[in-house]
């Protein structure tokens, strides 16, 4: 298992599946999971890293993988990373 996984693995909240990582984010009210989902677009371009985002009512859930490389890399490791802090804030 490469180092990556490991990582991806040790996040807490997040679910490793193939080469991508999963995480429903659940929130109390609809416009606060719209909010995330605005902190999360604003990273998203200013990294240039772009991930899936399903919004189900207060239920958001993202996907992050690294599509050109065909494999989870370290900008997935660093976005979910920000998705947690956004999330805790």
């Amino acid at each position: 298992m490469s180092q990556i996984k490991k990582t991806a693995k040790a996040l807490p909240g997040w679910t490793v599946e193939g080469e991508a990582l999963w995480r429903t984010f659940t929130f109390d009210h609809f416009l606060k999971g719209i909010d995330f989902v605005q902190n999360v677009a604003a990273y998203s371009e200013g990294a240039q890293h772009h991930p899936v985002i399903t919004i189900d009512h207060t239920a958001v859930s993202i996907k992050w993988t690294t599509v050109d490389e065909g494999k989870l890399t370290q900008k997935d490791i660093d976005a979910a990373q920000a998705c947690n802090q956004f999330f805790e804030n």
